[in-house]
């Protein structure tokens, strides 16, 4: 007879609620409503593929109908009729629907029908509804006074992974258990335990990323093993990312190397070679994703293994990457590759659109990339002189870091050309210019963040004319402002108190300052116009020097001076006056 192979997912599912992993509190309660005989009239089930929502179903069918008991028990038998067709999905009162496959108001008026009969063999009548959010609006409005007030011996179980969509006239009818995601640890524990009883060759560290890849799920975790004890090799680390479709970390090693060097070349030539190895762009990005995450906790020196994506055998090549990158470059890779799976899913050519977004994580100024280098040196000599320093006596760190330093520069002459030393020295300096620059640019940002928030357009030309942003921290923005529209800009302080809190949020406060104003090119401006008026009324008093028209009078002295008080008190410039 032909020995047909059962999956392990179906051959080791839990057959009480003691064995149910993962899911303590939903075994307590529903043990206790057992033993209680408190049995609701519908259930809800809802989490995770795999945590675990049928196999409760089903036991909990074999608790309420166990022969071996004249009453509900937490501990059926497994060995009565009713327990084996139960756990074989043979049982005439058990029904098991698929939701999917049985979405209409007709299914559902089958089921309300057939309810009404009594169970022929067991006690309980029990009906599991799988994917019950696929059930049409109207299918489950069908529903609902049956569940409500189901005959006498009947029990609905309802099963999902999406409970946001059951209609919440069906959620306030049923007892609702949320099933959790189980933990790495436990599907380990469990996967070993089974790989023992299989006699499965397999590595410690295999079934630790089979547990984490698995997300939570049981069946998935139980069904990845199932597939590599197939494997003459037995489960492998390197059998497990085949089959899962994942890059090889070693694999990623030049890649990584090339991004932390900065040598776009290298880098192309990587991910050649990846593609050649028959890897999809979105798996390279994945497992580049991957260790870029895990070296971001070695920067911050994390000793939590549990908590590491790669395996142990790729920590030392995490050690040597996280002496040569600053925390804040790997921050900036993830912000840069945010999205770009999406780009790369829906692209024509994921290739390029990959080799694209690589290149521009390489680092485009050599200055900051000596400076990055920089601080990295700084900081193993740091770590070096605490190491070295009852040995040494009174040792000059200075000394040693400048060592270090032109060491490195040396190092790098010939990669950035012609470079001067004068420039080196003058680092500092050059430093401190481009933080300034970087601190007006992000001080412009933020002010038209600002204004784009202002709900007056008024207010907004105003600021953006009068105003502008001094400073910003975490208790304080302080607003330069016009001397001559101060208090009319104060007078709308609730306004921008609004906007700036929908940017910064609630904590912080406004202030305000005094702006200085350049009126140097506005006074020569206004100079020449004044001037132009003055030849102009001198002009006019010529022609009309012998007319008696009321024109013709004593140019006035405010005449001179009222297009410059204008032009002082709008801050602004004259630019042309018509004659």
């Amino acid at each position: 007879m032909l020995n047909i192979h059962k999956p392990f997912h179906q051959k080791y599912r839990p057959l009480n609620l003691d064995e149910l992993v993962g899911q303590e509190f939903i075994s307590i309660t529903l043990k206790q409503a057992l033993i209680s005989q408190k049995i609701a009239p519908a259930y809800l089930f809802n989490g995770p593929r795999g945590t675990g929502k049928t196999s409760s179903a089903r036991i909990f069918a074999k608790s309420l109908n166990c022969l071996s008991s004249k009453q509900p028990t937490p501990n059926p038998c497994e060995k009565c009729e009713l327990c084996i067709q139960i756990a074989e999905g043979n049982a005439l009162d058990i029904i098991e629907i698929d939701a999917a496959s049985n979405t209409g108001v007709e299914n559902i008026r089958e089921i309300i029908d057939r309810a009404r009969f009594a169970p022929t063999q067991a006690r309980w009548k029990v009906y599991v509804i799988d994917e019950c959010h696929m059930l049409s609006t109207a299918a489950s409005n069908a529903l609902l006074k049956t569940i409500e007030e189901p005959p006498e011996r009947v029990v609905f179980i309802l099963a999902t992974t999406n409970p946001e969509r059951v209609i919440n006239t069906i959620q306030s009818r049923c007892q609702k258990f949320d099933f959790k995601r189980i933990s790495a640890n436990t599907i380990f524990n469990n996967l070993s335990a089974i790989a023992n009883k299989e006699s499965i060759k397999f590595e410690d560290q295999a079934l630790k990323l089979i547990a984490k890849r698995s997300n939570g799920g049981m069946r998935d975790a139980q069904s990845l093993l199932d597939q590599l004890s197939l494997l003459p090799n037995g489960v492998t680390t390197k059998n497990v990312q085949s089959l899962l479709g994942e890059v090889s970390e070693n694999d990623l090693t030049d890649l990584i190397n090339a991004l932390i060097n900065n040598q776009p070349e290298s880098l192309l030539i990587s991910c050649n070679n990846l593609y050649d190895a028959g890897n999809e762009p979105n798996e390279i990005l994945v497992g580049l994703l991957n260790i870029t995450r895990d070296l971001l906790l070695k920067t911050l020196n994390n000793n939590y293994s549990e908590m590491y994506y790669t395996s142990i055998e790729f920590q030392n090549e995490l050690n040597k990457f996280s002496y040569n990158v600053s925390k804040n470059r790997i921050i900036d890779w993830h912000n840069k590759l945010k999205n770009v799976d999406y780009q790369i899913k829906t692209s024509d050519n994921p290739r390029l659109w990959l080799e694209i977004h690589l290149t521009s994580l390489l680092e485009k100024n050599i200055n900051q990339t000596i400076i990055n280098k920089k601080e990295l040196i700084n900081k193993q000599v740091i770590s070096e002189d605490n190491k070295n320093q009852n040995e040494s006596g009174d040792f000059n760190k200075k000394e040693l870091i400048n060592k270090q330093v032109i060491s490195e520069d040396n190092k790098n002459q010939n990669e950035s050309g012609d470079f001067n030393k004068k420039e080196l020295i003058n680092n500092q300096d050059i430093n401190q210019n481009s933080k300034n620059d970087n601190q007006t640019d992000y001080l412009k940002e933020k002010w038209e963040l600002i204004l784009s928030k202002l709900e007056l357009p008024s207010t907004k030309m105003l600021l953006s004319q009068q105003a502008e942003l001094a400073s910003i921290d975490s208790n304080e923005v302080l607003i330069a402002l016009s001397p001559n529209w101060e208090n009319m800009i104060k007078s709308r302080k609730v306004i921008i108190e609004n906007a700036i809190k929908k940017v910064f949020g609630d904590k912080v406060k406004l202030n305000f300052s005094s702006k200085k104003i350049n009126i140097t090119k506005t006074a020569n401006l206004q100079d020449k116009v004044i001037k132009k008026l003055n030849d102009n009324y001198e002009k006019q008093s010529t022609n009309f020097h012998d007319s008696p028209s009321p024109t013709n009078k004593p140019k006035p002295e405010s005449y001179n001076n009222s297009p410059e008080n204008l032009a002082n008190f709008f801050n602004g410039e004259i630019v042309d006056l018509d004659e």
